[in-house]
């Protein structure tokens, strides 16, 4: 085959005709009866190329989302950590009764252990 040559179709007269790189950038090769038989499947590959292309891009989207929701929750996963230990810091009986002092709220701290209240009936 030449290297200006495509590809061989049969002619009118049942000889084989070859399609030459000027018959393609002519548009004659549009006019195959090969390629006239292959559209609906040529269609179907574009669709399902379409199709191909379209869940790609929907999962890198889908990706990308599944990334920063990933780190959101690193983080509000420390932000909890610190948020209780700043509360069991806050809740010791020793800072409780610094802050009673500090806000004088007229509270002492008991020396004797409670007791037990009993209610007659």
């Amino acid at each position: 085959m030449n290297s200006t040559e495509e590809k061989p179709t049969k002619s009118a007269t049942g000889k084989r005709k070859r399609f030459t790189i000027k018959d393609f950038l002519h548009g004659k090769i549009l006019e195959s009866p090969f390629l006239k038989k292959n559209i609906p499947f040529m269609i179907y590959m574009v669709f399902v190329a379409l199709i191909y292309i379209d869940n790609r891009f929907r999962v890198e989207l889908l990706l990308k989302e599944q990334i920063a929701l990933s780190n959101e929750i690193k983080e509000l996963k420390y932000e909890a950590i610190t948020t209780s230990s700043e509360l069991m810091k806050k809740s010791r009986q020793s800072e409780v009764v610094n802050k009673v002092q500090e806000h004088n709220i007229g509270l002492e701290v008991l020396t004797t252990p409670p007791r037990p209240i009993k209610v007659k009936q």
